[in-house]
């Protein structure tokens, strides 16, 4: 069986013969089925250029007819235009075409006005709909790739939720983008109502309920941490501005690709203040999968059964790996259960030098294996981190677990708040709670509190004086807080005394390979001083006091 496909300008005279030809032949022969492509004047130039190019064909007039052998599939066979048409139906089939002139360019008038009057009626029908707006950036990024037909098919947002998708990028007119669109409109998902190509941040923006933000430029062997931190600030604080201006109410903002995720989302913060704060995040999940991952193959089980991991801290600096509360199901040991039973993970691997050895070690190097197995950055698992958290963020995590996120600090386990910081927490449908009463020793808080440190140096590589004039935005009295202390309390200051001697916990994983340790050893002066200057004062009272 053959299957014709004829494509053609909606007002050629020459279509309109070359249809009707084809109607006849379809209905005098049952092995004959045709597909019939209709543009408009505006659209035909470029569709035939698209269609021609990813094919491979020279030409250049209406219409373009080729042959697809759907019974044995491979690449279309490209027949020609009209005149190549006739001479293959009649040398084939022995049928022709009379039509004269007259009636084709009345029947092209027809076909026009048929095409016009179809156009309109599905502009209305999608005018009827509201479909939630979403946008990724950077979006030539290969993570890019794999989250577009999971965002479309309705998993993330909902089986009932119709999608429009605006992919922001620096040059709309690369081929790449461009192939990625056609591709989206091929997977023929019943909720993706459009996808938008724009390099225009405002007209990605406006109205958006929800944005993945993949861009961030990664640090570059002969730069310093202060002009990386700088350039990536000056991407997201123009980027805040007009989330900020143009924006739903309710935009979800989520932080991801390359560079600093904590740093990143801070200064979207900073600079959206419209925009509440427990809807900027940053995406920890591909550190927690890979963490789980690890534990899994050690266990011989499958990742997804290893739950409840927390990764602390800087995300793409230095991170706490934490398997206290961890836990493995469908554990193949002397005691078994149904499918929600778990055992403890410490308990089942039952080797703690790994844990703090071989485990944190194949962490850190990790990322530069799969690079160099790969050839390539790992994309794939990257891209299912996000999907990952935008689909419990909207749905909620399953059987209520810890799951860990960069979040804005309000002073949860002692630590300073306005920070972003990665922590336990549990997704409820359409928002999320931090887990307080994760138990840390006093070993483990004052690795948290070293973390602290290494991100508030980075905060005040841009903002100096951020301990006393941080820019935190003014408290909006008709904002209903989802989570979280009073945002008019005063600043706490928990930063621990030098941690330089702290010694590493048994039970968290410590990665300090992070790009920016130097900054925090420069930073532990100014805070040795301020207790110095303390213990002065007190000194001095006590003084005053015996005399």
């Amino acid at each position: 069986m053959a299957k014709f496909v004829i494509a053609g300008r909606a007002d050629c005279p020459y279509y309109a013969r070359t249809e009707l030809l084809a109607d006849n032949l379809q209905t005098n022969l049952a092995d004959f089925k045709i597909h019939k492509i209709v543009k408009t004047p505006e659209e035909w130039e470029e569709w035939l250029s698209i269609t021609c190019n990813k094919n491979g064909w020279q030409h250049q007039k209406s219409p373009i007819v080729w042959r697809e052998l759907i019974d044995r599939g491979g690449k279309g066979v490209l027949i020609g235009g009209c005149n190549e048409f006739q001479e293959y139906a009649y040398g084939y089939y022995g049928i022709q075409s009379e039509m004269a002139s007259s009636d084709m360019k009345k029947i092209s008038a027809e076909n026009l006005c048929t095409n016009v009057l179809t156009t309109q009626e599905e502009e209305h029908l999608k005018s009827l709909s509201n479909p939630l707006k979403v946008c990724i950036t950077n979006a030539s990024k290969p993570m890019a790739y794999y989250m577009v037909y999971e965002i479309a098919r309705g998993d993330v947002f909902g089986p009932k939720t119709e999608i429009s998708l605006t992919l922001l990028v620096e040059n709309k007119d690369d081929n790449v983008i461009k192939g990625l669109v056609m591709e989206a409109e091929d997977l023929a998902c019943t909720l993706l109502r459009k996808v938008i190509i724009t390099s225009d941040p405002q007209e990605a923006f406006n109205g958006v309920s929800a944005v993945v933000f993949l861009d961030g430029s990664p640090l570059q062997p002969e730069e310093s941490c202060d002009d990386w931190l700088k350039l990536n600030a000056q991407i997201f604080r123009e980027y805040g501005k007009i989330l900020n201006s143009v924006a739903a109410n309710d935009v979800k903002v989520l932080v991801a690709g390359d560079g600093p995720l904590n740093f990143n989302a801070y200064m979207l913060g900073t600079a959206a203040p419209a925009v509440a704060r427990q809807n900027i995040v940053a995406v920890a999940r591909l550190l927690e999968n890979r963490a789980k991952a690890a534990l899994a193959r050690k266990l011989n089980v499958n990742s997804a059964f290893i739950v409840d991991l927390i990764t602390w801290g800087n995300i793409s600096g230095t991170s706490l790996t934490d398997v206290n509360k961890a836990a493995v199901h469908q554990y193949d040991g002397a005691i078994v259960g149904p499918e929600w039973y778990s055992r403890p993970v410490k308990e089942m691997v039952h080797d703690d030098k790994w844990l703090q050895t071989e485990f944190l070690d194949n962490l850190k190097s990790h990322e530069n294996t799969l690079t160099k197995t790969l050839g390539h950055c790992a994309t794939l698992s990257a891209a299912s981190a996000v999907i990952g958290v935008l689909k419990d963020w909207w749905n909620g995590s399953k059987d209520g677990k810890i799951l860990s996120l960069g979040v804005f600090s309000e002073g949860w386990y002692e630590l300073p708040p306005d920070i972003v910081f990665s922590l336990p927490v549990k997704f409820h449908q359409g928002c999320f709670e931090v887990v307080q009463d994760v138990d840390v020793s006093d070993d483990n808080k004052r690795l948290l509190e070293t973390i602290a440190k290494e991100i508030i140096a980075e905060k005040e590589v841009i903002f100096p004086s951020s301990r006393k004039n941080s820019p935190t935005p003014e408290p909006n009295p008709d904002e209903t807080k989802v989570f979280g202390t009073d945002p008019n309390g005063g600043e706490q200051n928990n930063l621990a005394e030098n941690p330089a001697n702290v010694p590493e916990s048994d039970d968290v994983n410590v990665d300090r390979s992070g790009p920016l340790s130097r900054i925090v050893e420069e930073a532990e002066p100014d805070i040795k001083d301020a207790e110095s200057t303390t213990d002065t004062e007190k000194q001095s009272i006590k003084e005053d006091d015996e005399e």
